[in-house]
C-alpha cells in the first residue's frame, strides 16, 4: 500500500486564524465552507510551537504560490513536507519572507530544487534519491512528527 502524508507546518499557534489560513490557501469552495472550516478545525494540531495542517490530497503542499502568500500573510515561516511511497514522491518547502526553499523529486526524477540549502538539510543527502526516511528526518528537525505513534 505504501505511506502516504502530507504537512503544511505554520510556525506558532494559528489554530485561531484557521479561516484566514483556509481563504489564503482557496481552500473554500463557496458551497461547503463552514464544513470545510469545522474539518479543518478538528484536524488541525498546534504542537512544538508549529501548527500543522494535513494535506489529505496532497494539493496544497506544491501550490508554491500560495504557500509563500501565505507566510507572508502571517509573518512567520511556513515549511511544508510531502511523502508518497507509492508513486516515489517526496519533497518539502520552506517560505519565510522573500526567503524559500523547494524540493520535489516524483518516481526519481528531479522535478525541483530551487533555493539555497536549509540548516535542516545538513547531514543529509539531498538528491534524486531522497527518500521517506530522509524527509521523515526533516521535519524532525524542526519537532515535526510525519509519522504516526504505533
Amino acid at each position: 500500500m505504501g505511506f502516504s502524508k502530507a504537512i503544511i507546518a505554520i510556525k506558532g499557534n494559528h489554530l485561531d486564524h484557521l479561516e484566514k489560513v483556509s481563504a489564503i490557501l482557496n481552500y473554500f469552495d463557496g458551497v461547503d465552507d463552514q464544513e470545510i472550516l469545522k474539518e479543518l478545525s478538528e484536524t488541525a494540531k498546534y504542537e512544538n510551537d508549529w501548527t500543522l495542517i494535513t494535506d489529505e490530497e496532497m494539493v496544497y503542499v506544491v501550490e508554491d504560490d500560495l504557500i509563500g502568500e501565505l507566510s507572508q500573510e502571517l509573518d512567520t515561516a511556513v515549511y511544508t513536507f510531502s511523502i508518497q511511497t507509492a508513486s516515489a514522491s517526496y519533497g518539502f518547502s520552506y517560505f519565510e519572507g522573500d526567503k524559500n526553499r523547494i524540493f520535489l523529486i516524483e518516481d526519481g526524477d528531479m522535478i525541483t530544487d530551487e533555493g539555497e540549502s536549509l540548516t535542516i538539510e545538513r547531514d543529509q543527502e539531498i538528491s534524486e534519491d531522497i527518500g521517506e526516511e530522509d524527509i521523515v528526518a526533516l521535519a524532525g528537525k524542526l519537532g515535526i512528527r510525519l509519522e504516526e505513534e504505533h
